[in-house]
């Protein structure tokens, strides 16, 4: 037998269907799609400053939804501030950035916010989530960002291997500052299904070597850092930056980099020896590259890049005949006409 309580409710649950199907009432997005204009709400933060998003304010806005007690989270608040820190500190004053937050108990990570942010950062309780239910959001972390006419151009749940990329790159085109990487080619490397850290390692390597074939070194040179940084015992990382820098003519710093490499098969130590022989070549050391050219050779005579470093000292060297054999050889080894 069903109870008041019951009755009531079941009334209310018609009243409110009704009312969808009458007004044409829609149920809010699971999330706010790029591409929408920004809900525009008022708030008070946490230090009793007031804070408005409107569309009109002509600021580039950063909102995060984030968990205090959330290790992603506090992850992502790290990856926005490196962001924020790359931006001309004249252009900062663009910017309005507010991190939405239920239960802002936890002093020790608002105070961390506070004390590390390259700007002001307001801090909104949404303990009731009334700024939460206009945006839809159903994870966090979250980022948001919307141009200065506030339409929505990035918004990034989770915190995964291509969030700082993506966010920094779209904060670099909502405040249109030239950036070589597009948040399109931030989102292209396919995940892989573990977490270890050598997987995370490739996942920014996959990436250095998808800028690097579009040309844009210092952008791989920051992919390939990263994944050097998780996991510096991984020769294909190391070895791979070590190329990068030596295509930055970055020499020095290539030739420290691969002593240090520790390598267990022919084609490593060829590619140490490209890299030492491509570095010295940049130094003017043209005897100390050839050595090392030609023992990689020896060591694995199909990395085209090794005849091509010898050709361009040959050539250096007034040397034509020899220049062009390790030229064709070169292309030899590109084309497989061999």
């Amino acid at each position: 037998m069903k109870t008041t309580r019951d009755i009531v409710l079941a009334v209310v649950a018609v009243l409110v269907f009704s009312t969808v199907i009458s007004e044409g009432v829609s149920t809010p997005p699971r999330r706010i799609p790029e591409g929408a204009l920004v809900p525009e709400f008022s708030a008070v933060d946490t230090t009793g400053k007031p804070f408005a998003c409107r569309r009109s304010s002509g600021k580039v806005l950063i909102l995060a939804f984030l968990s205090p007690h959330q290790k992603r989270s506090q992850k992502a608040v790290e990856d926005i501030f490196g962001a924020l820190s790359s931006i001309p500190s004249d252009r900062l004053t663009s910017l309005l950035v507010a991190f939405v937050m239920q239960n802002v108990g936890n002093g020790e990570f608002i105070a961390s916010i506070q004390k590390e942010a390259p700007t002001v950062v307001h801090i909104l309780d949404d303990d009731r989530h009334h700024i939460w239910g206009k945006f839809g959001i159903i994870a966090t972390p979250t980022v948001l960002i919307c141009d200065p006419q506030g339409k929505v151009i990035c918004v990034k749940p989770g915190h995964a291997y291509d969030f700082a990329p993506v966010v920094k790159s779209r904060l670099f085109q909502a405040l249109e500052i030239p950036y070589d990487v597009s948040a399109d080619d931030t989102s292209t490397v396919r995940t892989v299904a573990n977490s270890t850290i050598s997987a995370k390692a490739r996942r920014h390597l996959q990436m250095a070597k998808s800028l690097s074939r579009k040309g844009r070194v210092i952008s791989a040179i920051e992919q390939a850092q990263m994944a050097y940084e998780i996991d510096p015992n991984l020769p294909e990382v190391a070895l791979e930056l070590a190329e990068l820098l030596c295509r930055a003519g970055q020499a020095q710093k290539a030739i420290k980099l691969v002593s240090t490499v520790s390598v267990q098969n022919h084609r490593d130590e060829a590619r140490i020896n490209l890299a030492l022989g491509w570095a010295n070549r940049q130094m003017g050391k043209l005897e100390e590259a050839e050595t090392f050219l030609k023992e990689g050779i020896r060591q694995d005579a199909t990395l085209h890049r090794l005849y091509f470093e010898l050709g361009r000292i040959y050539q250096q060297r007034k040397d034509c005949e020899k220049a062009m054999q390790a030229y064709f050889r070169a292309l030899q080894l590109i084309y497989r006409e061999d």
